[in-house]
């Protein structure tokens, strides 16, 4: 209740303004969030879940695209997540795309954006991520959704997520090559024949090339995908991730469609919360049916969670584990207490 209220001023301000006062305004607050773990109080560590040798306390975390730069990590901490998956972070810094470039669609419970990774770069985030452990539980997970930047031709996008491997390896839990977002000129295309089973290859030889050489343990690393592949595209991706050894897959990234919306806009960029729910489940279902109980292949679902019946329909469908992104904007910091509670 007290969060409609708080909407109701929030929605007045446009939103890449609003977000940018909470994210600078927040972290002045740290020493605080400890204290506000009783208003998120409920059983945080039901249902846990490990993937090769990582535990997650549940199975619901703050998808990638919400603290590109890990200012923040600390909250979700204390909100009850099970993790954070920071970024997407590229090597060198970049703006991103001209503003405006993040739109609410209040009508459809929706978001559409075309930011374009902006961010601050690898080693901003390697630095932040290795203070935030310091003061978060032991057992909270934080992820790297690594891309490559606007500049690289994408012959050469593998240099991009090797550097960001290199740089962040240490730092990060776990790691997502992010080819889907519709928002960086052409890195869709690394989800098509033409590069991805070489990106794929290039990029699992790092890792080992990288546990090798500092003797560190081998970490998960996840592909994401986009929402608006053919069944033929689908099943070549999943095909690929398996066969070069991936971990996962997250399902799925914003979508292009603009299908039965409310909301009279024409904006381009990645649509995301309740629009994309029915695409990402089908998506979702249909690697589950490719996976065929496979466990240590998991799934992790994205796409339109608000509540604890979106959460479950995730489950069902087949997700290992589930992460919110849009729903938080409409429902508030309390959304992991709503849906694990």
């Amino acid at each position: 209740m007290l969060y409609k209220i708080a909407r109701l001023i929030l929605f007045r301000f446009k939103p890449e303004f609003i977000h940018n006062v909470i994210f600078r305004v927040l972290p002045f607050f740290k020493l605080f969030f400890p204290l506000l773990k009783p208003f998120y109080s409920f059983n945080a560590y039901a249902n846990d879940f490990t993937i090769n040798g990582l535990t997650f306390r549940n199975r619901l975390g703050i998808a990638a695209g919400l603290d590109k730069d890990g200012e923040l990590i600390e909250f979700w901490d204390t909100a009850g997540f099970s993790h954070i998956e920071v970024g997407t972070v590229t090597p060198l810094p970049q703006p991103g795309n001209p503003k405006p470039r993040l739109f609410r669609l209040v009508k459809d419970k929706g978001i559409i954006n075309r930011m374009g990774f902006n961010n601050k770069g690898a080693e901003h985030l390697r630095k932040k991520i290795v203070k935030a452990k310091k003061r978060v539980r032991k057992d909270f997970v934080i992820g790297v959704n690594i891309g490559k930047n606007k500049q690289t031709p994408l012959e050469n996008a593998f240099e991009d997520y090797a550097k960001c491997l290199d740089t962040l390896y240490e730092a990060g839990d776990y790691f997502v090559i992010n080819i889907s977002s519709p928002n960086t000129e052409g890195l869709r295309e690394l989800q098509g024949e033409k590069f991805l089973k070489n990106l794929l290859f290039e990029i699992i030889m790092k890792r080992n090339e990288i546990v090798k050489a500092k003797s560190l343990p081998e970490k998960n690393i996840f592909l994401k995908i986009a929402p608006d592949l053919t069944d033929d595209e689908l099943k070549s991706v999943y095909e690929g991730a398996v066969y070069y050894g991936l971990n996962g897959i997250i399902a799925t990234n914003t979508t292009i469609t603009r299908n039965g919306l409310k909301t009279n806009i024409e904006q381009s960029g990645g649509l995301s919360g309740k629009p994309l729910k029915s695409m990402s489940d089908v998506i979702l279902k249909k690697l589950h049916e490719y996976n065929n109980g496979k466990k240590d292949f998991i799934l992790i679902g994205v796409g339109g969670v608000f509540n604890n019946t979106d959460f479950k329909d995730k489950m069902i469908l087949g997700a290992d584990l589930v992460q919110v992104y849009t729903g938080l904007i409409y429902e508030g910091f309390g959304l992991a207490k709503k849906i694990l509670k």
